[in-house]
Formats: C-alpha cells, structure tokens, sequence
C-alpha cells in the first residue's frame, strides 16, 4: 500500500496520520525524534507494510506482474492498490476522496516544523498537484511512477512499460484489492486497539 491507504487506515487523529504518512520517509534510527502519538502511527505504517506484504491476496497480485518488472512487483500492486482505493473511495468512507485529501493536506502543513527534509522536499508537489487524489485516474498513477522511477534509478524498461502491468490486468488487480482491503482494514483496527 501507498501513501492514501496509510493515511486511510490511520486512527484518524491528526498525530497518528501525519505518523502513518511518515512511515515511508524516517527510518527507526529517528523514530525518537517524534512525539508518541505520532511514533504510534509510524509503527502502524511498519506494522500494515509487514502484514501486507505477507499476505496471500497481495502475494497473488504480485504475481500478476510480468517477468520483465517483477523485481519491482511489490512497489507497482503498492501503487496499483492505492489507484483501486482512489477509484472505490465511496465505498469505504462517506466524505468524498477531494475532501478527505484537501483536509489531509491541511494536516501535513500544520505539522510542516517537525517533518524530516525528505517529506519537506516533495510536500508543495504533493499539495499543489493534489498526488492522493490523481490517483484515482491512471494517468495519475503513471506520474506517480514516472516520480518514482527517476527518484529510485529505475531503468527504463520500468518507466515504459510499468503502466502496463496495471492496464493488463487490470480487472484481476483491482478483485484482488476489494478482496484484500477489508483484511487490511481489519488488521489495522487490531492495530488501533492495542495502542489504547
């Protein structure tokens, strides 16, 4: 999963979001750089990033991807199941998906003293081109993937043809994920009682 289902799955409080978020961008080493509530939306994001990549469903998906980026299969169904998520955002939440992103938004930017430099450097590109709603299209995807791929270092062959492997399959990725995401759901609702 990406950055809109771990904010989705998120306890929903300010702190514990913007932790959620700050999963992919600290390392443990700076974990005690942070407040507990915050610290506790990390090790959420640690903790969903461990079930799902163990899980049979995604697993599956993984699979799906051809021979040619199957290196980078678990990157590409992260990116993938946030499109689903975009697409089906009505119905797991009653606020709609611009809503939900222009309220995270204001959240990111309200805690903007205490993120970590790498967060900082993209955050007026994620606002200003609204990145969690874009992907809801697929276009928005194949620019996530374009960031992505120059960030990383990726050879081409991914750049060019990584979209592919979500238009291909695109009806079997996206079962997948309606099949998975109640499990990821679940597991981190697990994970919000045993922080109280």
């Amino acid at each position: 999963m990406n950055y809109l289902a771990h904010i989705y799955l998120s306890d929903n409080t300010d702190k514990n979001t913007i932790g959620n978020l700050l999963g992919d961008f600290v390392s443990k080493a700076e974990d005690n750089n942070f407040e507990k509530p915050i610290r506790e939306g990390i090790f959420t994001h640690r903790m969903l990033d461990s079930f799902t990549d163990s899980h049979p469903i995604f697993l599956m998906s993984k699979k799906r991807i051809s021979t040619l980026n199957r290196r980078y299969a678990g990157l590409l169904i992260d990116m993938f199941y946030d499109h689903f998520l975009a697409k089906n955002w009505s119905s797991y939440s009653t606020m709609s998906l611009e809503e939900y992103t222009t309220h995270f938004y204001s959240i990111l930017e309200s805690f903007s003293d205490c993120l970590p430099d790498r967060l900082l450097n993209v955050m007026p590109s994620m606002v200003k081109e609204n990145w969690l709603l874009s992907y809801k299209e697929i276009t928005g995807i194949e620019k996530a993937l374009e960031r992505i791929s120059k960030k990383l270092s990726i050879p081409n062959h991914f750049l060019l043809n990584s979209i592919n492997e979500l238009t291909d399959n695109y009806e079997g990725l996206e079962s997948d994920f309606k099949s998975f995401f109640p499990y990821a759901i679940e597991y981190a609702n697990q994970l919000k009682l045993s922080n109280k």
